[in-house]
Formats: structure tokens, sequence, C-alpha cells
């Protein structure tokens, strides 16, 4: 009996311990909603490298679905919490053609990995949402960028609202 008892307890633990990597968004295998160093160091591990740090985001390049990108990490102004992840494609200048082959594909990875999530698309925008985080997809230019890039980002629904709490309260 204690073995079943054991066993039982083991298992309702790691259930719950999934339960709570899926409540949040993630991003090549990290999920958002921890401490923002933590994470860009994780990303650092992954082989990209920091280009700057401020105190709500930092940016870093390296290549991404073998495209040469800017990663921002975007942390809430107290706790330094991860509420979203966007990733530019930085390499296609004027290739439209490139630049539109890539927004096929990524768009097709998304639709696979967030098939179950609702859907939107709306001003060229495709939106992927669930109960915990958000995906979106669109072509946008670039400050300082004479051309349009791909732009991907992850939104973790409990950092955003952290993120408006600690608005909210500074």
């Amino acid at each position: 009996m204690k073995r079943i008892s054991l066993i039982l307890m083991l298992l309702s633990a790691s259930l719950i311990a999934a339960g709570q990597i899926a409540a949040h968004a993630v991003f090549l295998g990290l999920p958002l909603g921890g401490a923002g160093d933590v994470f860009v160091d994780s990303l650092e591990e992954k082989g990209y490298e920091v280009m700057n740090s401020s105190d709500v985001c930092t940016s870093l390049t390296g290549r991404f679905d073998g495209v040469g990108c800017i990663i921002e990490v975007h942390t809430t102004p107290q706790s330094h919490t991860v509420h979203q992840v966007s990733v530019s494609f930085v390499e296609f200048g004027p290739n439209e053609i490139a630049r539109s082959l890539k927004f096929r594909h990524i768009r097709r990875i998304l639709k696979k990995k967030y098939g179950d999530w609702d859907y939107d698309n709306s001003d060229g925008v495709h939106e992927w949402s669930s109960d915990y985080a958000r995906v979106s997809l669109a072509q946008k230019r670039i400050a300082g960028q004479p051309y349009k890039t791909l732009y991907v980002w992850w939104q973790d629904r409990k950092g955003w609202e952290k993120l408006q709490s600690e608005k909210d309260d500074g």
C-alpha cells in the first residue's frame, strides 16, 4: 500500500510540474514567465550574442531557422519577468521572394505547432492564442531599415498580466 501511495504522489507531482510548464509560452524550449537574466543566459548558451541591454529589453543576434535575426527579450520593469520574446529576421534586405518563402515556411511551422489554438488572421497578422500564450507572425518595417522583414513574437499571458500590474503599481 505504501508503494502505491508513493507512486501516486510522484505521479501527481510530475503532472503538476508538467502543468506549470505548459502554463507559460515557450520559445526555443525555454518557458517565458521566469527571470529575464536566466532566460538571456540560456539563449547565450544556445549561441546567441547580446547586442545591447536595458532594464526591460535585451537584444541578441544569431540565426533562427537558418536566417540571421535579432531576438528581443522583453521583461517587466520591476520583477524583470519575461513576458514577450520577438524575432526579427534581418537578413533578407530587398529580396522579397526569400522573405515571402520564409514567411510561408514559418507560418506552416506555427500552424502545425499551434494548430489546436484559436487562430486569427487580420490586418496581415497571423495569430495563434490559448489560455496562457499568444504567438503572432507578421511582416513589418524595422526602424532605420528600408525593407520589410518577418517578425514573430511569443507573448506569455501571466507575464503580460504581471507587466500590467507593475505598470499600475508604478
